[in-house]
């Protein structure tokens, strides 16, 4: 239901706002209210037209109102007669981060995500944008979805992505279509068994989203496993707490060399990496491109126990998803939430993929939650 205004009121350089329903008032400053004019934005591009330095820090206001039963409200300013005017749903939305998407994350281990496996038909989500949104609903949800019935094809691999996004560009490229050939200096370019991480460690802007379809499989062995990156947080910061709060305090880099071809990247951030409220909104492990790092001796040894206790339960099969992707069957995951692997393999296996921006997933998902009239 649409929030609505009972009252208005100007408490010296505040605007104080009651609602209708009985949620807890909500106070804004005059200058924020002025700032944020309707009237003074772009009717195209959206962009503020106000020059915020010019707004008096003693802004006044002429007429203050209520309009279409409490849906809307009205402010005349005292200086030059300039009304804004503001939808009571849009002063009711907001909130200090508002980049953040609102979901409801739901955690899993192996057991809880058995029998309800996120996934779509790819007939259905070619051709129909509420299926494109319930399978990104069930993605930002639940860290990862499939696309199933997918022909196994390169065409057919590069338009379930470009049906979401546009593809990032990386040092292995944009669309990616490899086997076991090291044609980069990345053991995903072998058949060797891969542990759980994350991609991008040695990037300071990690891949959000990361693609996967098998175009073939013609080996043994080979199988793919996902784990819940916040699972494990909500499990160590209820039961190792000093690890968990050591991993959300200490940097930690990440490299990838490549002599040949002129390449050496680094970056560095916590494993878990909080936001100014303490939420958790990234997940940043992986073990094989961590760059060598000096710490104070007992530094160094919390450092590799808070490590290892996150690694143990990587790898504790309770918390692990197991499949062997086939042809058919395109996955998408949350590569600043779920960690990934593979079991080694004998034989033929090709494997293709891109990587998506987390801004670019989140930005198609926003519209459409817009067109549904729903929170964005």
């Amino acid at each position: 239901m649409t929030a609505t205004l009972r009252e208005a009121t100007v408490r010296g350089q505040d605007l104080e706002l009651t609602w209708s329903d009985g949620r807890p008032a909500a106070t804004l400053p005059l200058m924020w209210l002025r700032d944020n004019c309707p009237a003074s934005q772009h009717p195209q591009t959206r962009q503020r037209l106000v020059d915020t330095f010019r707004i008096d820090a003693d802004i006044a206001v002429r007429t203050i109102a209520l309009e279409d039963q409490g849906r809307g409200l009205r402010v005349e300013w005292a200086e030059g007669g300039h009304v804004s005017r503001f939808n009571a749903g849009f002063l009711s939305r907001l909130r200090s981060n508002p980049e953040v998407l609102p979901v409801t994350h739901r955690t899993w281990n192996r057991d809880e995500i058995a029998d309800r496996i996120p996934s779509v038909r790819y007939d259905a989500f070619m051709r129909d944008e509420a299926v494109v949104k319930e399978f990104l609903e069930q993605l930002v949800r639940t860290g990862f979805s499939f696309v199933e019935g997918t022909p196994g094809t390169a065409e057919a691999t590069q338009a379930v992505a470009a049906r979401i996004a546009y593809t990032r560009q990386t040092i292995f490229g944009g669309y990616w279509d490899f086997t076991a050939n090291l044609e980069h200096k990345d053991t995903a370019y072998t058949s060797l068994p891969i542990g759980p991480h994350t991609d991008g460690t040695y990037s300071l802007d990690a891949p959000g989203y990361q693609m996967f379809h098998c175009l073939a499989a013609e080996c043994t062995g080979g199988e793919n496993v996902l784990i819940d990156g916040f699972r494990i947080a909500e499990i160590m910061r209820a039961d190792a707490p000093a690890d968990f709060r050591l991993l959300t305090e200490l940097a930690i880099p990440g490299q990838y060399i490549d002599e040949e071809r002129g390449i050496h990247l680094m970056a560095r951030r916590p494993l878990f990496r909080l936001d100014d409220t303490g939420a958790l909104v990234q997940v940043s492990y992986n073990n094989y491109d961590r760059a060598p790092f000096a710490l104070p001796p007992a530094r160094q040894r919390a450092f590799y126990r808070a490590l290892g206790t996150f690694n143990a339960l990587c790898n504790d099969p309770a918390l692990q998803h197991r499949r062997r992707l086939l042809p058919g069957s395109v996955l998408l995951f949350d590569n600043w939430r779920v960690l990934h692997a593979r079991d080694a393999y004998t034989g033929y296996r090709r494997l293709a993929g891109v990587y998506l921006n987390k801004e670019d997933v989140e930005s198609r998902l926003r519209c459409l939650r817009a067109r549904a009239g729903e929170p964005i």
